[in-house]
């Protein structure tokens, strides 16, 4: 059958209007199991801070005490790869936020993808990693061996050893540090932190270090610490404004 223009015509614009634009969470840490690619936030790892960023949404979940570098059924590496096939392809374009070890895990996926997202026919604009795991943690450090899968993926070493942290496909990593705002771990993680998670991981430094701000070079005393390339501070955290607690940073995930 010979295609009229007004059948082209309308096939394009059937095309335009069934195109979206998700929102990818993907959760860190956790002592539940969220296994579940979709609309629905299994387990409610997110709960109503979701609710700051507008549009469609799909949660990618898994067994939170998992390594996130792992592959298998409710694993990290295999929801994110079902997720991102499923929404992110086509005409379809995603923006992911993830926080802690949910940046390690989509970290990893970015930098084993071998190419850039769009040579391989996905259409993700940005990360936001908020309070990003993906250079370790000192805590995880203190429970050694005697953690489960996820806290041991978590000793520094093992994750800033885990990839190669400049490969991102071509994504930028936008990074939002939480901070905390009462007396929390200083004691053992160094610099500025979170509880959980020091300025050096969630800033996405190159190396381990008391550092209390995010840019792309900090020095300290004779020491220098750049961000791995791909990754930036968030543009919305100004000179003076570079600390966010948890009741800000998902705000910055809506940008």
């Amino acid at each position: 059958m010979k295609m009229t223009s007004k059948l082209m015509m309308a096939m394009l614009f059937a095309t335009s209007i069934s195109a979206e634009t998700y929102t990818v969470f993907i959760h860190g840490k956790s002592s539940k199991n969220h296994d579940g690619v979709g609309t629905t936030d299994v387990n409610s790892y997110w709960g109503t801070n979701a609710n700051a960023v507008s549009g469609s949404k799909i949660f990618v979940g898994y067994d939170g005490s998992t390594d996130p570098r792992t592959y298998g059924t409710a694993r990290a590496q295999t929801n994110i790869t079902t997720g991102l096939v499923n929404y992110c392809k086509g005409t379809n374009t995603c923006k992911v936020v993830c926080h802690s070890a949910g940046c390690y895990a989509i970290e990893y996926w970015l930098a084993s993808l071998g190419d850039t997202t769009t040579a391989k026919g996905f259409n993700i604009t940005k990360v936001t990693a908020l309070a990003a795991a993906s250079g370790g943690s000192e805590l995880a450090n203190l429970i050694g061996g005697g953690g489960n899968a996820m806290d041991q993926s978590l000793q520094v070493t093992t994750a800033r050893g885990a990839y190669n942290h400049n490969l991102t496909a071509g994504v930028i990593v936008n990074h939002v540090p939480g901070y905390k705002t009462r007396f929390g771990s200083s004691f053992i993680l160094p610099g500025a932190d979170d509880y959980a998670v020091a300025f050096h991981s969630s800033c996405g430094y190159n190396r381990a270090g008391g550092l209390d701000k995010c840019q792309s070079t900090f020095v300290s005393g004779n020491t220098t610490y750049t961000q791995y390339s791909g990754h930036v501070r968030a543009p919305s955290l100004t000179a003076a404004g570079l600390n966010k607690n948890h009741s800000e940073i998902m705000n910055e995930g809506a940008r």
